[in-house]
């Protein structure tokens, strides 16, 4: 049985990582935009958007590791676990390698490609194998990361994060103001990066005693399980990249590289708000590893409602509130200059994330069953669907094109196949999971979007603190609709508090399975 205190407590820790996170990105942002001009700055995320595509030579690994140390240590089979551990490493060693050989060719590519001018041709060339070399020491001893999130020891992880993004700010505000730009910043993230790797290495060690870090090379059993598994999980990595990143390569292909920033500015807060959903995701990912090898398909089954709703109910208030103001926002934000694009690029890319986090839950649910090959496969679908329509449209109505472009294959796919083949999956009729997991979530929702649709018309915010009071006032209208959707749920809450020391076990409706 999964424990409530135990899941809240998990995601209240990586929430303070994605908060801090989250934080020192609103606060740098505009001085990074600023200070290194549009023209640098969009080379900046040219170049990070090129090197996350590396990432796909994980293979799957990171998830696998997860995986199959969450089962084999419920097990006791400790010597499996530091089997599948050594095998990840060693492979994902082997991948860095070549990441960094890669790095030394890409440059060439990038400049042509992108039209890079001549003045920032040699910083692009640095930057790319710096950022290349800092990505391959992430992606070798990553794989340390995943025996902590196997152990669900969120706090360890948080807490190394949270160091890290400091670090890289701090570094990166002293680099910018004594005239830095891309190559300095490329080298500060790789020397923060060599450290939190060593943390995260350490730690892993020490929390799991019994692992072991095989010298020999992994047998072919090891290798075919690991393939095996993550086979289906690279490619949804790679779907995922397609999705998420050939927005910003796309608008540098066929726009411009200072067009880039306008997208980057509008992507930036879809993916703040798509963190902070995905606090839930590692954490649900192993608790379904966990069940899964425990035969616990009831626990199942309420995990997957349980996760659906928190996700709902903390993803969509979040995504509203940006639909209606995040003109504004990024007006007191950034700047006047960025507001009319970025703002409705956002309110597009919105369309799709709405659905999108009503179905986080059940992927990572599905993932950690080990039942995602129907979903590689529907991600292959998304992502060429997502890169011909955004190829097609940009050249038709510019910027916007690439936001229908990802938001028209997204819709298709989370409406029509996430709910029954979730539903088919764990074993629930899909119209309980639809109407417990996504209507009542929806419904509590809507008073909070009516608010948030008459302040934007009537309320508008004059400064960045104004909005967030605004914001503020507005949140009563969520508590009312989830008390009016929910008072069951919140009264069993209320009588457990007094029955257990911490009860988030049975919030939103999950009683115990008969």
């Amino acid at each position: 049985m999964f424990k409530g205190h135990k899941i809240g407590w998990s995601v209240v820790l990586n929430w303070m990582a994605l908060a801090v996170s989250i934080s020192v990105a609103f606060f740098l942002s505009p001085f990074v935009v600023h200070n290194l001009g549009n023209l640098a700055y969009g080379i900046w995320t040219l170049i990070n958007s090129m090197i996350a595509y590396m990432g796909l030579l994980d293979l799957g690994m990171r998830g696998a590791v997860t995986r199959f140390v969450s089962k084999h240590r419920s097990q006791g089979e400790h010597l499996d676990a530091s089997r599948t551990v050594s095998a990840a490493f060693w492979l994902r060693a082997a991948i860095g390698l070549i990441i960094v050989s890669g790095a030394l060719v890409l440059p060439s590519i990038a400049i042509a490609v992108f039209r890079i001018p001549p003045e920032m041709q040699m910083a692009t060339r640095w930057t790319i194998g710096v950022a290349g070399t800092s990505f391959a020491v992430t992606l070798a001893f990553g794989v340390f990361g995943g025996v902590l999130a196997a152990l669900q020891r969120f706090d360890l992880l948080s807490g190394v994060g949270i160091v890290q993004t400091l670090l890289r700010a701090g570094g990166a505000i002293w680099l910018l103001k004594t005239g830095h730009g891309i190559v300095s910043l490329a080298v500060w993230e790789l020397i923060v990066a060599v450290l939190a790797n060593i943390a995260l290495t350490t730690l892993a060690l020490r929390v799991y005693r019994e692992l072991q870090l095989l010298i020999r090379p992994p047998d072919s059993a090891t290798l075919r399980k690991l393939w095996g598994f993550g086979s289906y999980l690279l490619l949804v990595n790679v779907c995922g990249q397609v999705v998420y990143y050939t927005d910003n390569l796309v608008v540098g292909g066929f726009v411009s590289a200072g067009a880039v920033t306008f997208f980057t500015i509008a992507g930036g807060l879809i993916e703040y708000a798509r963190q902070v959903v995905a606090a839930l995701g590692g954490i649900l990912f192993s608790l379904a590893s966990g069940l899964d090898a425990q035969g616990q398909e009831s626990q199942i089954r309420r995990l997957l409602i349980f996760g659906t709703r928190a996700t709902l109910l903390v993803g969509m208030p979040i995504q509203i509130a940006l639909f209606f103001g995040g003109h504004t926002f990024i007006s007191l934000w950034l700047g006047q200059e960025y507001a009319a694009i970025s703002g409705r690029l956002l309110q597009i890319l919105l369309v799709a994330q709405l659905l999108a986090i009503a179905n986080y839950t059940s992927f990572n649910v599905v993932c950690g069953l080990g039942k995602h090959k129907p979903v590689a496969l529907m991600g292959v679908a998304e992502a060429a669907a997502n890169l011909l329509l955004s190829i097609v449209l940009v050249r038709r109505i510019g910027l916007e094109g690439v936001a229908w472009g990802t938001v028209v294959p997204s819709l298709g796919i989370h409406l029509l196949f996430w709910p029954r083949y979730v539903s088919k999956t764990v074993g629930i009729r899909i119209r309980d999971y639809v109407w417990q997991g996504w209507m009542r979530s929806g419904l509590a929702v809507m008073p909070f979007g009516i608010a948030c649709y008459l302040a934007d018309r009537f309320w508008v915010a004059t400064s960045l603190i104004s909005f967030f009071l605004h914001m503020a006032v507005l949140c009563p209208a969520l508590l009312i609709g989830v008390a009016i959707n929910f008072p069951d749920e919140i009264s069993e809450q209320l009588r457990s508090r007094l029955r257990i020391n911490s009860s988030l076990e049975p919030v939103f409706g999950l009683k115990k399975a008969e």
